[in-house]
């Protein structure tokens, strides 16, 4: 049997999951800054973080985990790649679970359910066209509830960590300038699984999912380098001026002499 998780152990996840850290990169691979194939340095993170090297390690490891990261051993982590074939493989698995959610969910409706969804489309819409991270947030929050209304923890699990690979999938390959449908896809599925009609809320999810799908550029070329740091002050995280001094001497110690 697979052992169950420690008090200890969910509190250290909850943790990581909420780190300040993880979520600038998220929010960047959802902004579609930080590229698939990017490499991202420890000592520039460290130093727009203002944190330490083994803060930004752990980070990286657990997104490692989540395979939305690829650690080279002697080469340091990079914004994980997709082949078109795994992307394709993605969207099937996240058909595969979205049914068993919305199963789940039309299973297990309440009055009270009921109302959560609903006030999830309300603030969806509101948010829409105004915030990009949140309008994205939101929309993942969207597919994620589905799968918390069912009533499953794996299931969520598996669909939070889907709703962050097809994050990466839309970095990689949708062009630049896509704009995100799902705002208007999302209250019509909702609809249906308040009324309680199965075929017709899986059939709406899977429409919802093949436009997605059909975004995307399986053929798109690479992007050119860019500066990682210059990425995150954009998006609003300040450089911390003692720790980047700190670093930098860091950088000269480890750098080896001409």
């Amino acid at each position: 049997m697979p052992k169950r998780k420690t008090s200890t152990e969910a509190t250290r996840q909850a943790t990581i999951d909420r780190d300040p850290v993880l979520q600038g990169i998220l929010k960047a691979i959802s902004l579609k800054r930080l590229r698939p194939g990017m490499k991202l340095g420890e000592i520039e993170l460290a130093s727009v973080f203002g944190t330490n090297r083994t803060h930004i390690r752990q980070v990286l490891s657990h997104l490692g985990s989540l395979d939305l990261v690829t650690l080279i051993p002697n080469r340091g982590a990079f914004i994980s790649q997709h082949s078109a074939d795994e992307a394709r493989a993605i969207f099937e698995a996240r058909k595969i679970l979205e049914r068993a959610a919305i199963s789940g969910a039309i299973d297990n409706l309440t009055v009270e359910t009921a109302r959560t969804l609903r006030q999830l489309v309300a603030a969806e819409r509101s948010h829409a066209h105004h915030d990009r991270w949140e309008g994205l947030d939101f929309s993942a929050g969207f597919h994620v509830e589905i799968a918390r209304l069912a009533g499953n923890p794996v299931l969520v699990k598996f669909m939070e960590e889907l709703a962050l690979r097809t994050s990466l999938l839309i970095a990689q390959f949708e062009p630049a300038g896509g704009e995100d449908h799902c705002p208007d896809a999302h209250p019509g599925i909702a609809d249906r699984i308040l009324a309680r009609d199965k075929v017709g809320a899986v059939g709406a999810m899977e429409k919802h999912l093949a436009e997605m799908q059909a975004r995307l550029r399986l053929d798109g070329e690479a992007d050119a380098p860019v500066d990682i740091a210059a990425i995150f002050h954009e998006l609003g995280v300040s450089r911390q001026p003692k720790m980047a001094n700190r670093l930098a001497k860091e950088r000269q110690r480890s750098s080896p002499p001409r």
